[in-house]
């Protein structure tokens, strides 16, 4: 049965593989050229295999790699389980919270060799990751850079412009880079609501026009070089970025028409400063035993500025907020062809969140304030882990990968509802990974994780828009989640590959919206659930019917249940579409050093409950293309159409009487759009 696997994937890989053209070299006794794909159970890319594609960057190069998808990671709080799944020669960047991206965006794509898919045992820098890139540099390459400057037209006619320069050379010995970027992103978009009163009766109509703008300025530097016998690398991020909106929404009395009854005027201004150094220090010990140490620290400030204004009534609505992290971690890992591959490591993380929350309300008769529970809160987090993996070759096609953790934590709360509390988890891991082909990996595995809590939810908030005041919940705790799942992953010819993984998992302690005993609105802990679903992923060659062009899906169907302790029924859980597809057709011209391209995005649709309401949004369908080029002058001319079908979305919002076990007592319907984006983007390396 097991053998059916591999044979049923090589019958898909044969339908799509082109026929392949008589090799003179080979007739003529030349030496043929190296493969593009070599066989084994980790794919290997060579920097030949994307000159098609036509990267500047190391991250243009991924983003072309057959069934790779780039996950970022996470801005949890710690490192480990914020890992991404890319690794550069080998090791883990020490960024977080989308920081790959600037790191990728820096190696141009003349410094990589390489790029090794790793889909069995080799990433333990990457953990939970079924599949991780490994960039491999050139160690011969010389200095180098990219600048790219992108202009975006909305459907406003404003134009959004945006830049990026970035330079990495070796200097004194030391390996160094710097990016800088800025740009600004405009969000137009108009909306229409309705609402209804229980009975289903059109009571008002609302018309909006919203105007927003969202500037981002970052520096970003690296270096690496020999310290103390490894290697030293310091990454260095600096970020400035806001988002303000002016909404303007006229209201109606029942159908839209005439004059407005009244008028509401909404302010929104939000700002940002974050930084973050990361240090990592790797050190070779022989017998391909490798010590690892990191350290990372993250400073966030934000202030949020709402101003909310219908005739004589006015909200007015400041958040300040200030995270903290500070991240210690070490590891001893042996790598290389050893039967049994052992690592041992431990983590230490603090981190801090100080949230204050001014509200109040204007009648007619001056400003009052409003009080919620939390609203000028401090939470802070003393973490440890330590951990042990192993991973034993048990035939010369099977391994066994296991692994345990065990996790400590105090979380402290001060304020008006100060409490402390600890805890602890047990997270074990299990996995077999059988290679039965050089070209096709067989994964299943358990896996036993701990949510990471957001620290906001501690703290209260407001969102005047939606009249939805939320209290801070001092007793939150963390979901825990088992993950079983069956991967099986397939690749061939020359860009030719398949991942097709089936999972379910089981959700203790979720978290879900609740009513504090204050009487107020928070998050908090609802029960257990469960979730399951099928992904896929492939990267499909059509060269038997045109030549230079590929298919490239990326799908997930998922479905979950729970009990829900409001109204005693089963239900989904909160925010889960219940499928995310997107598919891009690419046909590469390299005779016109040109490459074309069309991309759609399947709608989405979930729901989120809260104590009184039911929300459910839904992103309609897009439609996107984009023509390459590199005949102009060495210059890269990229223009991209994205949402040609209009980038709609809609939103349905239920309300009950005196919770959602009550009965319906109106609703609201939104609908958006924000037109498409048409954007002109040069680039060039240096």
């Amino acid at each position: 049965m097991m053998n059916a696997f591999p044979l049923l994937l090589a019958g898909v890989a044969a339908a799509t593989s082109p026929v392949e053209e008589t090799d003179n070299a080979g007739r003529l006794g030349q030496e043929k050229p190296p493969a593009v794909v070599p066989a084994g159970p980790d794919p290997v890319y060579p920097a030949e295999f994307y000159k098609p594609f036509q990267p500047q960057t190391a991250l243009d190069m991924l983003e072309r790699t057959p069934g790779f998808i780039l996950a970022e990671g996470t801005s949890v709080r710690g490192f480990g389980n914020a890992a991404g799944n890319v690794l550069i020669d080998g090791q883990r960047p020490t960024v977080k919270g989308g920081g790959i991206t600037e790191v990728l965006r820096r190696i141009a794509a003349s410094r990589v060799e390489r790029v090794v898919l790793l889909r069995g045992t080799d990433a333990a820098e990457a953990q939970g990751q079924t599949l991780v890139a490994n960039v491999v540099l050139r160690t011969d390459a010389a200095g180098s850079g990219n600048a790219s400057l992108t202009l975006a037209h909305t459907a406003d006619g404003r134009i959004a412009p945006s830049a990026r320069i970035s330079h990495a050379r070796r200097i004194a010995g030391w390996q160094s880079s710097i990016e800088l970027s800025g740009g600004t992103t405009r969000y137009p978009n108009d909306g229409i609501y309705l609402d209804r009163d229980g009975s289903g009766r059109l009571s008002s109509t609302r018309l909006e026009h919203t105007t927003a703008n969202a500037p981002e300025y970052g520096l970003a530097l690296s270096t690496s070089g020999p310290v103390a016998g490894g290697t030293l690398t310091v990454n260095l991020r600096l970020n400035k970025d806001a988002y303000s909106s002016q909404r303007g929404i006229d209201i109606f009395a029942g159908a839209a028409g005439g004059s407005p009854a009244s008028r509401r005027d909404i302010a929104y201004d939000e700002k940002g400063r974050s930084g973050e150094l990361g240090l990592d220090w790797t050190r070779r010990l022989g017998a391909g035993w490798t010590a690892k140490l990191v350290g990372l620290g993250r400073v966030e400030r934000y202030v949020t500025d709402e101003d909310y204004v219908e005739g004589a009534y006015r909200g007015l609505s400041s958040q300040r907020e200030k995270p903290t992290e500070l991240v210690a971690r070490a590891t001893v890992t042996r790598e290389g062809d050893h039967p049994i591959r052992p690592e041992f490591g431990g983590e230490i993380a603090y981190n801090r969140l100080s949230s204050r929350l001014d509200y109040a309300e204007d009648n007619g008769g001056g400003l009052i304030p409003v009080a919620l529970a939390n609203a000028d809160t401090r939470v802070s987090e003393m973490r440890g882990e330590a951990f042990a993996n192993l991973t034993v070759r048990m035939t010369g096609k099977l391994n066994l990968e296991a692994g345990v953790a065990v996790e400590y934590s105090r979380i402290r709360v001060t304020g008006e509802a100060a409490q402390e509390q600890s805890l602890s988890y047990f997270k074990p891991s299990a996995a077999l990974v059988w290679s039965p082909l050089g070209s096709t990996q067989v994964r299943l595995g358990l896996r036993r994780t701990v949510d990471q809590l957001n620290f906001g939810d501690f703290a209260a908030s407001v969102n005047q828009a939606d009249g939805r005041p939320l209290g801070g919940n001092s007793g939150l705790r963390p979901a825990r989640v088992t993950r079983a799942l069956a991967r099986i992953d397939h690749r061939w010819g020359k860009g030719g590959a398949i991942a097709l993984e089936v999972y379910h998992q089981w959700h203790t302690g979720l978290l879900g919206y609740l009513v504090l005993p204050t009487g107020e609105d928070a998050l908090g802990t609802i029960g257990d659930a469960r979730q399951w679903g099928v992904k896929a992923q492939g990267t499909l060659p059509l060269g038997a019917l045109l030549r230079g062009a590929r298919l490239t899906v990326d799908g997930t169907w998922r479905g979950s249940r729970m009990h829900d302790p409001i109204t005693g029924r089963h239900r989904r859980m909160d925010d889960i579409a219940a499928q995310t597809l997107t598919a891009e057709f690419r046909h590469d011209v390299p005779a016109l050093k040109s490459s074309w391209g069309v991309n759609w995005t399947a709608a989405e649709q979930a729901d989120v409950y809260y104590t009184g309401e039911v929300l459910r949004w839904r992103d309609h369908a897009l439609w996107g293309a984009y023509v390459e080029t590199t005949a102009f002058a060495g210059f890269k001319t990229t223009l991209t159409a994205k949402a040609i079908n209009g980038a709609d979305n809609a939103r349905w919002r239920r309300f009950y009487t005196p919770s959602r076990a009550g009965r319906l007592s109106g609703s609201e319907q939104r609908s958006q759009k924000q037109g498409a984006i048409v954007s002109l983007a040069l680039s060039r390396t240096f």
